[in-house]
């Protein structure tokens, strides 16, 4: 009989939470943080306030956050990582100089990344834990003689 790791409770620093449980393998409650809504929060008050444009990205964000924590698709972390990589880089290149779009806020876009990165490794995870073991044959029967 294999033991099972003991759900931890939900409390405390999110982000820091959702990385040790994903460390830990502890899937039940990596349930309950999977997402990126602060985030998509944050960049829809920001997008509304200072580029309007933002707010396409909120939007798409919260949407994909939402199939995330529903379905624990790995489609959705997937895309979601992927669009923190280019806002990371929207970001630097602002920073820069090269263009005069994107944020300016390079800490939210790593942390942005770093968090979509934990969430497709805990996706990962969690679909490799939910798949069950294959079958295994049964032994053979010894074969009886005939009765004549």
């Amino acid at each position: 009989m294999t033991s099972q790791p003991v759900p931890q409770k939900v409390e405390g620093n999110s982000l820091e939470l959702l990385f040790r449980l994903a460390d830990t393998g502890d899937m039940k409650g990596v349930r309950e943080l999977l997402g990126m809504s602060p985030a998509a929060a944050i960049q829809g008050v920001l997008g509304a306030l200072l580029v309007p444009s933002l707010i396409i990205d909120a939007v798409l964000i919260a949407v994909l956050a939402f199939i995330l924590r529903q379905w624990h698709a790995r489609f959705a972390a997937v895309v979601l990582l992927l669009m923190s990589l280019v806002i990371l880089g929207t970001t630097v290149a602002n920073r820069i100089g090269v263009t005069s779009q994107g944020g300016g806020n390079i800490f939210l876009a790593v942390l942005m990344v770093l968090v979509a990165f934990r969430s497709v490794r805990a996706t990962f995870i969690l679909a490799k834990k939910a798949t069950p073991a294959p079958p295994t044959m049964a032994p053979r029967m010894p074969q009886q003689a005939a009765r004549r």
